[in-house]
């Protein structure tokens, strides 16, 4: 498994964007190569993860080219190979890194992406069962910490350090439409905040007013003079508010990892500027606690994950000897002779059967012999037969289910023969 990546902490969002813009067609042209068996595209509003099931030994450079296909310039992505693509998800699932750490929305779109991927046909088994895994460790994570409030919770720590002294009647701008932006707003109101404005250069800040019942302003630096409080959620790698637009007193909630206000903002008389370091410090140890544990269910939940898929990549091996031992059955069955058999007629069968079934292995062993590989010979008889110094109990094997059928042996024995079948 291996993943192409873009994130908002690592080239910004101004990038994720760009890239989201660009993708369409890009699982249908890394579903093309030869080696390439499984391929899912997850875009949201802070990362891009392009989620690959290759052969090993493909090479990047084929597969970084087709990706950038369509780009004036190159992206600079991230890539996860191996157990570390496979954490990637994880911790992508559980919201560990998001801007909102611990925040849902972003399983929910792992989750449609899956599914659009799966009905487009891109799909591979093992990118669904780690694709899988990570959402229930998701939601376990869910379950067992308060992350998923992790959110509202830094919100309403970076108020309570703004500290206004009316709050129903502060002018409030919110800048931007990024993921603390609903959280803003649903925190400004819990406060009683009535006059709330969004202000975003994407385009989208209409839509978002009229999905939140705000108001809308095109024109920042008149918004800032007029607001109380200026709530920045953007990111986009360089400050949008800066010493020349602050005309009076003003307060400045700055949420983005990558300021959004100028650190020279804070320098000028009556501008007081609360930023992500200054909330976390308030917050203590109450979140860490609760990162900690979330990432201790996440590498749980890998461990779970890698044993699953190890598990499957003998199914292969396992059909293709299911499908040559019900051969050789077939094939004495159709020897049987047409009438009532006799007990001789059903042990020259079953003998008959045995010898076939033993003359691959039994002539094996006598090639493994004369090329001096008896050891390994006689390892793999104990793995597949029991046959060794240290032989495993028939019983407890009975007890376990076929791989491809999930059969037990207690269970072929409500399967109709084919003598009855016929």
């Amino acid at each position: 498994m291996r993943i192409f990546s873009i994130q908002h902490d690592r080239q910004g969002l101004a990038e994720v964007e760009r890239i989201s813009a660009s993708l369409d067609g890009a699982a249908d042209r890394l579903r093309t190569f030869d080696g390439v068996t499984g391929a899912l595209v997850l875009s949201t509003c802070n990362r891009v993860e392009v989620l690959l099931d290759t052969e090993p030994d493909l090479p990047n450079s084929g597969l970084r080219a087709a990706l950038n296909e369509g780009f004036d310039m190159a992206p600079a992505w991230d890539l996860f190979l191996g157990e570390a693509a496979l954490g990637h998800v994880f911790r992508v699932a559980a919201g560990l890194d998001s801007m909102v750490v611990g925040e849902r929305e972003i399983a929910g779109q792992l989750r449609r992406a899956l599914s659009e991927a799966q009905a487009a046909g891109h799909t591979s088994l093992p990118l669904t069962i780690a694709v899988d895994e990570a959402l229930k460790t998701s939601r376990r994570v869910a379950r067992e910490t308060s992350l998923e409030g992790a959110g509202r919770t830094v919100v309403a720590a970076g108020l309570d350090l703004i500290a206004l002294p009316d709050w129903e009647r502060a002018t409030v701008l919110v800048v931007g439409t990024g993921s603390y932006a609903g959280a803003v707003v649903a925190a400004l109101r819990h406060r009683g905040v009535a006059d709330i404005a969004v202000h975003s250069s994407s385009g989208r800040g209409a839509d978002f007013a009229a999905s939140h019942d705000i108001g809308h302003v095109a024109s920042l630096p008149e918004a800032v003079a007029q607001a109380d409080l200026v709530v920045t959620c953007r990111g986009l790698g360089t400050p949008v508010i800066g010493p020349e637009d602050v005309t009076g007193p003003a307060a400045f909630l700055d949420l983005s990892l990558k300021r959004d206000v100028d650190p020279a903002v804070a320098l000028l008389p009556g501008a007081a500027v609360v930023d992500l370091a200054a909330i976390q410090d308030s917050l203590g140890s109450g979140i860490a606690e609760d990162t900690r544990r979330a990432q201790a269910i996440v590498n749980e939940g890998i461990a779970d994950a890698l044993t699953k898929l190890r598990a499957r990549v003998v199914d292969p091996a396992v059909v293709g000897l299911r499908e040559a031992m019900m051969g050789l059955v077939e094939d004495e069955v159709a020897r049987l002779p047409q009438r009532s058999l006799t007990h001789d007629d059903a042990a020259l069968a079953l003998r008959r059967l045995a010898t076939r079934l033993l003359h691959i292995p039994s002539t094996r062993a006598k090639l493994a012999a004369e090329r001096g590989r008896t050891d390994e010979y006689l390892h793999a008889m104990a793995e597949l037969y029991g046959i060794g110094d240290e032989p495993i109990d028939a019983t407890e094997l009975e007890e376990q289910s076929c791989p491809v059928t999930n059969l037990k042996v207690c269970d072929l024995e409500t399967i109709p023969s084919t003598q009855q079948a016929m």
